[in-house]
């Protein structure tokens, strides 16, 4: 559901209801796609970008998802007809974003949805920060 704020915003949003509760909303923009998933906890476990639904976001960070599962996806796992093989080298961190740019772009965040979520910040000013700012208000729809 998109909140009134966000309404001005052109938007193509696809819902889609998978097995095992499993619900998505592709929200397409003019140049990339955000997506929310909705699912429940697997018996068996799972893990994955997000973390591994644990109830501990404590062991979620980028670096312990990455040191669980590696920087991309197998290509044995993936979903897509071409396989874009990962490049090496220094991945991007909030870290680099000069100070200054940062700073305009945690606020462009926080003016779009001053309750935001810390980690959902966090996301949004590096987006903001590599991107550009029309990111501020796709972000803070979720």
């Amino acid at each position: 559901v998109v909140e009134r704020e966000h309404s001005q915003l052109d938007r193509h949003i696809v819902h889609a209801t998978l097995p095992e509760g499993v619900r998505l909303q592709v929200m397409r923009w003019e140049n990339h796609i955000n997506v929310l998933i909705e699912m429940q906890q697997t018996q068996d476990g799972q893990d994955g970008h997000c973390g591994n639904f644990n109830g501990n976001a404590a062991d979620d960070s980028h670096d312990q998802v990455v040191a669980r599962l590696g920087n991309s996806v197998p290509q044995s796992e993936c979903m897509f007809r071409n396989y874009l093989q990962p490049k090496p080298g220094k991945q991007l961190t909030l870290d680099d974003c000069p100070e200054d740019k940062r700073s305009s772009a945690e606020a462009a965040c926080k003016q779009v949805q001053p309750d935001m979520d810390v980690d959902i910040l966090a996301g949004c000013t590096f987006d903001v920060c590599f991107a550009d700012h029309h990111y501020a208000q796709q972000d803070g729809i979720y």
